[in-house]
């Protein structure tokens, strides 16, 4: 029945289409030949004949900005906002219905599948944690961005430290220790200034991490061969469901490449508005955690308790070394038993904070001249003191990523600066309020490596209200809730610009006025930042591909039956 009804409804929308967009009227177009026929004598609105129109100041006579000097002023039909109030009426001029569904088509289905994406669908605190999720990354995309690109960074450093090894268990025994902690990496570690829980976590995690590297170069410890069991068995579970939705970049990037053939400069204005979009995404996507983010925390719990386990196992020197002996100690005090160290995910922007344990880890891990041999050893002192400090190439990747966001919003900007009246009118204005919105929290960030509770409470307000005005905006284009004479006089710089209204279309614009080279630069540069920035972002996932690798023609199932390790914490 749902089915017969939408298809009903698509019909009646394409029929009935033609018949409304035949119908449809342009209030400025009637108002211009109105406005014409009053300046002839031949037409009076009111008291308003060819006499008073120029007496109350109805008509602009002012220079006009943008017009090709080799045009006269005295074929531009002006009116200041006063005139067009009285002539044209105050009401908005509602959108062609064919321009209003081509944008449609071209650029909210799109964002419609991004917000259809996955935002943990199986949380308990779904809808929160979605709502979260959607004001970050649209309320500031910059930080978002910031917060992605930094961690997809250090994944690359991950590849760059794994690329060169040439034994081949070696080079697994790194592969995995590096996944896990680019995974873990998109955690909240709870309890960070505990130092009576937070030091054995941090010692618990290395060892569980770089034991198994130590173990393929130094053998004759049990332990070793224990946690390069465990950790290949966690990496093989979060590599294994892996998936990136990369065709859905293709298509919204092959959607703006379409937006500069359409009659009005409308959808392109709009577009460049959203030419982030790609951006953000493509680098969400490289960065996504394999799996749900709740059973990969559970998994890393679990690991960790028995990492725990063999641990203290090894320092207490157990005299018989077996796999009941591992499973007394797993039965015995465990600090993963009274605490969860693990917290809520922040990878993907989801969170206004700096996520620095890789980096911390990955800093201080020696070249392969120089092999791990101990654990914990010095490592443990500087990863607790270091994930706060953020490096340079942070603070790099933070001004790279706000540039990237405020040029294709400047680009939307200065194209309606120019189009059609030359100031700053309701469109750019908008624009400019989106910028500086958007920009509140990425201020907040770059101050703030770990923000208190009245920070984050600040950015969600400031991240809220930019989204909020970001889908005000795109519904008044939509709608041409815009085109009234306020917006049409393009007021907030006057008098230096603006203070009139054109009657000129899109094709008059292209005829007349200087416009043109702001059309060609916009969408050139507004193509060109995405375009640049996914094949680079696609360039750096293959080259770190390996890292998330299952091998499926591997048989985990006799590897676990010999092995002395309880595996049912993977279940």
């Amino acid at each position: 029945m749902h089915q017969r009804s939408s298809l009903w409804a698509v019909t009646a929308v394409l029929v009935f289409l033609p018949c409304i967009s035949s119908e449809y009227v342009d209030k400025f177009q009637v108002c211009r030949n109105k406005t014409l026929g009053i300046l002839a004598g031949n037409e009076t609105l009111g008291d308003i004949n060819n006499v008073t129109i120029w007496e109350r100041g109805y008509m602009y006579t002012g220079p006009v900005q943008g017009l090709d000097p080799r045009f006269s002023r005295e074929h531009i039909l002006t009116l200041t906002y006063d005139g067009c109030v009285a002539i044209c009426g105050p009401d908005a001029q509602l959108q062609e219905p064919r321009t209003a569904l081509s944008m449609v088509a071209t650029w909210i289905f799109p964002l419609a599948i991004v917000l259809s994406l996955p935002y943990e669908a199986y949380h308990d605190k779904k809808f929160m944690r979605t709502l979260s999720a959607i004001l970050n990354w649209l309320g500031s995309p910059q930080t978002a961005l910031t917060a992605t690109i930094h961690n997809f960074r250090q994944i690359r450093e991950a590849h760059r430290r794994t690329e060169r090894l040439g034994e081949e268990d070696y080079h697994s025994a790194w592969n995995n220790a590096l996944y896990v902690l680019s995974c873990l990496n998109q955690f909240e570690i709870v309890d960070p200034e505990d130092e009576g829980r937070h030091m054995p976590f941090l010692e618990t995690l290395l060892y569980g991490l770089f034991r198994p590297v130590a173990h393929r170069n130094y053998d004759g410890h049990e332990d070793g061969e224990l946690t390069s069991q465990l950790l290949s068995q966690l990496a093989y579970q979060l590599r294994i469901l892996a998936t990136f939705l990369v065709a859905f970049v293709f298509s919204v990037v092959l959607s703006f490449a379409e937006v500069g053939e359409s009659s009005t400069v409308d959808p392109l204005i709009l577009g460049l508005l959203f030419s982030w979009l790609p951006v953000l995404v493509i680098f969400t996507i490289v960065d996504r955690n394999p799996v749900s983010s709740e059973r990969t925390g559970v998994l890393m719990t679990r690991w960790l308790y028995n990492v725990n386990a063999i641990k203290s196992w090894r320092e207490h020197d157990v005299a018989v070394q077996n796999a009941a002996a591992v499973e007394n100690a797993r039965a015995g005090p465990n600090i993963f038993d009274e605490a969860d160290f693990i917290g809520r995910f922040i990878g993907q922007g989801r969170a206004t904070q700096y996520a620095g344990l890789s980096y911390a880890v990955m800093k201080e891990i020696p070249p392969r001249s120089r092999p791990l041999r101990t654990f914990p050893g010095d490592y443990v002192t500087f990863a607790e003191r270091a994930p706060g400090r953020r490096p340079p190439s942070w603070f790099v990747t933070a001004l790279l990523s706000e540039g990237v966001v405020m040029a294709e919003v400047m680009l939307a900007l200065m194209l309606a600066f120019n189009t059609p009246t030359v100031g700053l009118g309701c469109w750019s204005g908008s624009f400019a309020l989106y910028a500086i919105l958007s920009s509140m929290c990425w201020i907040l960030a770059l101050c703030f490596a770990k923000p208190g509770r009245v920070v984050t409470c600040l950015c969600y307000v400031f991240n809220a209200l930019s989204f909020a005005w970001l889908i005000i905006v795109t519904v008044l284009v939509l709608t041409g809730g815009m085109n009234t004479c306020y917006c049409q006089v393009s007021p907030f710089a006057y008098p230096a610009f603006g203070g009139y209204m054109t009657f000129e279309n899109t094709q008059a614009l292209r005829d007349l006025f200087d416009v043109v080279k702001y059309w060609a630069a916009a969408a050139g540069f507004g193509l060109a930042i995405p375009m640049v920035v996914f094949v680079v972002a696609v360039f750096w996932w293959l080259k770190c591909a390996h890292l998330w690798k299952a091998n499926e023609d591997r048989d985990m199932g006799n590897e676990l039956g010999d092995s002395r390790v309880d595996w049912r914490w993977l279940t």
